[in-house]
């Protein structure tokens, strides 16, 4: 205990260095935009399409880790579940890897996922003044749910194959992607659901996208209209 108690003096000293201070979402919304913008380096190497995304989401992943890590529980158990998802994401990724392995870079992701979606929505709501910070941590949630669902798409999509019609290459990027689409409504049909529990998740993700925005703008709304004015 010592030895985790240490560590985690250890880790905070990192986190004020690299991330000026605990509970910093604003580093979590830089990689989670960097990942929407994948599509941009993807095109002009597209050979390296499955490296970026893996890159991009590891990164996603480091970010999550440095926002949960406010208590020594909970560097603990954000170093242990996101370590085992950056590991899964770099072993199952690829084209022709063992179906198994891309089952638990998919499981270990989506649990890592939800509980950063926990410990985001656990800050907005503890949270007594609307800052800068908080801001950026509905943004990012607003975000996890694009990724959580295209980790929910790659599960079915094992579970039952050709339950999309995707391009040769990185299934987990084009189903990010297929997920994003929907959450936001835009659908552009380049991407489809063919069977009906992959139709279902589409209709899922995009209700829960309208669902969040409307709960998080009232919440936050409400927030600032209680917050006492800051002095001078």
């Amino acid at each position: 205990m010592k030895r985790l108690r240490k560590a985690y003096r250890y880790h905070l000293k990192l986190q004020q260095f690299l991330f000026r201070g605990k509970n910093n979402s604003k580093w979590l919304l830089l990689s989670l935009i960097v990942l929407l913008i994948i599509p941009i380096p993807v095109y002009v190497l597209p050979d390296l399409k499955a490296m970026i995304f893996q890159v991009t989401l590891s990164f996603v992943v480091f970010t999550g880790i440095q926002l949960i890590s406010n208590s020594v529980r909970h560097f603990l158990i954000g170093l242990i579940m996101g370590s085992i998802a950056i590991i899964f994401i770099w072993l199952g990724v690829q084209t022709g890897q063992w179906g198994i392995l891309k089952f638990f870079r998919v499981f270990f992701t989506s649990i890592f996922l939800t509980f950063l979606g926990y410990r985001l929505f656990s800050i907005i709501w503890k949270s007594k003044r609307i800052t800068l910070n908080i801001i950026s941590a509905a943004i990012s949630g607003y975000f996890l749910i694009g990724l959580f669902g295209g980790q929910l798409c790659q599960f079915i999509h094992l579970w039952i194959p050709g339950s999309y019609n995707l391009e040769n290459g990185s299934e987990m990027y084009q189903l990010t992607y297929f997920s994003f689409t929907t959450l936001t409504s835009l659908g552009f049909g380049d991407v489809l659901p063919l069977t009906p529990p992959v139709q279902s998740l589409a209709l899922l993700i995009g209700i829960t996208g309208q669902l969040y925005l409307t709960i998080l703008v009232a919440m936050l709304v409400g927030k600032y209209l209680i917050q006492e004015p800051v002095a001078g």
